[in-house]
């Protein structure tokens, strides 16, 4: 399926900046919804009514509600995460630094946006169905290689230990960033620590410091400080 018809209604000229309000206006309704309600629970008309548009609109323009999903997902993802999507591709030399980077803003896209994680495992990564092949297609798909990517400049440039499985490498950095988010309000009955604006940093530090020393090459690190995240 793809995202737009190939036509148009005879008679309707193309109008481009009312076709870009018009995406705008649902992505943000739904983004709007997405913060307070589970994907399952909103439907094509609440989005729609929200956005001010009729609701053939999100089918015109995202091919469904799935697609438009992705898109808001894919937005939240470039806003916050930069470095992890251009992680060693935008001409700066590939560093613990820039890994530590990337690693510090996704956790901070999740402490902002908590339901993006949970979404994921709920609709993504738990079923079958139209959300897990656009989740496959247009986020896995090119968020992963381009972190293992990373990853394996890392550790032939001698910055990772050699020791390390390039292979389960990012399951492990995904699965320590996402999982506190993922348990939502059991992470806090079970461990006692709660997720949120202010014990944020905390966790990142925490996180970081775990994930890089722990793979990092000892003979590069002993007696040496990973950066703290901005």
């Amino acid at each position: 399926m793809t995202d737009k018809p190939s036509t148009r209604g005879r008679g309707r000229p193309k109008d481009p900046e009312r076709e870009s309000q018009v995406r705008e206006a649902l992505m943000h309704s739904a983004y709007t919804l997405l913060r307070d309600k589970a994907f399952r629970d909103i439907s094509i008309r609440e989005i729609a009514q929200g956005a001010g548009v009729n609701s053939a609109m999100i089918s015109y323009h995202f091919g469904g509600k799935e697609g438009l999903i992705i898109e808001v997902i894919q937005s939240q993802i470039m806003q916050y995460g930069p470095a992890f999507i251009s992680a060693g591709l935008d001409g700066r030399e590939p560093t613990l630094e820039l890994l530590r980077e990337a690693m510090s803003r996704m956790i901070r896209l999740y402490i902002k946006e908590p339901w993006i994680p949970r979404l994921i495992v709920d609709e993504a990564a738990s079923k079958s169905g139209r959300m897990r092949e656009l989740f496959a297609d247009r986020l896995a798909s090119k968020l992963v290689p381009k972190l293992r990517g990373l990853l394996e400049i890392l550790q032939s440039s001698g910055q990772l230990r050699e020791d390390l499985d390039i292979d389960l490498m990012p399951i492990s950095f995904s699965s320590l960033i996402a999982f506190p988010f993922i348990a939502g309000a059991r992470f806090k009955e079970e461990f006692g620590f709660a997720l949120g604006e202010e014990s944020g940093e905390r966790w990142i530090n925490h996180t970081v410091q775990l994930l890089l020393r722990g793979v990092s090459n000892k003979s590069m690190t002993k007696g040496e400080e990973v950066g703290n995240g901005n």
